[in-house]
């Protein structure tokens, strides 16, 4: 298949994913600080992540039979100084991730909708999403890109169609797609492998919603503001 009908089903599945995340976003169901899932109904966030996975992974798989799955598997060779500056990413998302969930958690009002089980299905959902979500992203697009047009615009697109994805969760998480991106887009060119991003991202989020997703485990009881 030619680079042209390549890029042309990939913007097809982004598309697709832009209007499932819009039309998720705007049923207040996009995260879980979202009305709904703060009120007890979880299903169009489970939508998004499972519709996402269907869109970001079979669409390429059907459509472009030489995809890259080579990028799903574990790099190797992998020198000690990748090693050590990976884990310094590492930690420095972990304790920034850390401080985030410090500023919101006293907001979070959700122990009147308890549901340890659609806390589990939700954490399923949205690991499986993110190993998707990076090969589809910092691995089909971004490749495909350098492919086309070179690394450096590669990289530009990249960061645009990412930050264009997150446009409805405010300006402050748009702007930290920036930095966020750059990092993921880095890892995964000088590895040469999605994993990377994969790992951070997951470590990025679960920090993140670990804090959030507590609640859901505990026995209710009323939250005072």
């Amino acid at each position: 298949m030619n680079t042209v009908n390549q890029l042309s089903i990939l913007a097809v599945s982004y598309i697709s994913l832009f209007l499932l995340c819009y039309f998720v976003w705007k049923m207040k169901s996009e995260n879980l600080l979202s009305r709904k899932v703060q009120n007890g109904n979880w299903i169009l966030l489970h939508v998004r992540h499972a519709g996402g996975i269907a869109i970001i992974v079979f669409i390429p798989m059907f459509f472009l039979p030489g995809i890259q799955q080579g990028l799903l598997t574990w790099p190797q060779n992998i020198g000690h100084i990748q090693v050590m500056v990976f884990m310094v990413t590492g930690l420095a998302l972990l304790i920034f991730s850390a401080k985030a969930v410090d500023k919101i958690e006293n907001k979070i009002i959700v122990a009147h909708r308890w549901s340890s089980t659609q806390a589990v299905v939700h954490m399923v959902l949205r690991n499986s999403f993110l190993i998707c979500y990076e090969w589809f992203f910092r691995g089909l697009v971004l490749f495909s890109c350098i492919a086309a047009f070179g690394i450096i615009p590669a990289v530009l697109i990249n960061l645009i169609l990412y930050a264009l994805i997150h446009a409805f969760n405010g300006k402050k998480q748009l702007l930290g797609t920036i930095p966020f991106g750059i990092i993921l887009c880095a890892f995964t060119i000088w590895w040469h492998s999605v994993w990377p991003a994969v790992l951070l991202h997951m470590l990025l989020s679960s920090t993140f919603e670990s804090a959030l997703l507590h609640p859901f485990f505990c026995k209710p009881s009323k939250i005072k503001l």
